[in-house]
């Protein structure tokens, strides 16, 4: 009888382990994934800052601060907006970033053209632009409802490819090469703020302190 029980509470105190192991590794994960998200982020509206630097617009906005209310009072976290003052109307553009390791699915496409309906029912003198931007593309049936709703798929798998637009401005980077093609000087690459000292700094998406900083 004293074996059974010595036993069962070795199962016990092994199965609690193995539970603490699967939460930690958990939330390990749930931590690495949302950090990644907020990077690529970052590297998204510094492409939006490079893209926009020789056209009249707002500042470029982003992260979880990031909020813009609606018609319906809700206020939408958005990953990142900014405003063109060189349309007329102004356009308001709003991008949502997903950085995951598979398409994009009609669902993702549905919260975003749900966001812009929302918001363009309180802006009604702006037009109100939606943009997904993504690791992988996206389903079709996620590209043919965006396409009909006149909502940008875009492609940005990390610093060294990507392909994001914007009106008539392009940016296009493969195999670490970069290149810019577009109707402004526009350059593949990003626009971010040095983490160390705040000020702006061309980066391929991988870096997060100017050189300056860096050399000292």
């Amino acid at each position: 009888m004293i074996s059974y029980l010595r036993a069962e509470h070795r199962i016990h105190e092994t199965a609690g382990h193995v539970l603490f192991w699967i939460c930690r590794n958990w939330e390990l994960a749930v931590s690495f994934s949302m950090q990644a998200s907020a990077q690529y982020e970052a590297f998204v509206a510094g492409l939006a800052r490079a893209l926009l630097r020789n056209r009249d617009a707002s500042e470029v906005r982003s992260g979880f601060r990031n909020h813009l209310a609606g018609a319906s009072g809700v206020r939408h976290q958005i990953d990142v907006s900014f405003l063109d003052r060189s349309t007329t109307p102004h356009t308001l553009v709003v991008i949502e970033c997903k950085h995951l390791r598979r398409p994009v699915k009609l669902a993702h496409v549905k919260v975003v053209k749900a966001t812009v309906d929302d918001l363009a029912q309180r802006l009604p003198e702006e037009t109100v632009k939606g943009v997904l931007v993504s690791l992988r593309g996206a389903q079709r049936g996620a590209i043919d409802y965006a396409r009909h709703y006149n909502i940008d798929l875009q492609l940005v798998s990390d610093g060294s490819f990507y392909h994001f637009k914007y009106a008539d401005l392009e940016l296009i980077a493969s195999s670490g090469l970069s290149s810019g093609h577009s109707h402004v000087s526009a350059r593949g690459v990003a626009l971010r703020a040095c983490t160390v000292c705040g000020s702006e700094f061309e980066s391929d998406g991988s870096l997060e302190v100017c050189p300056t900083c860096t050399r000292k």
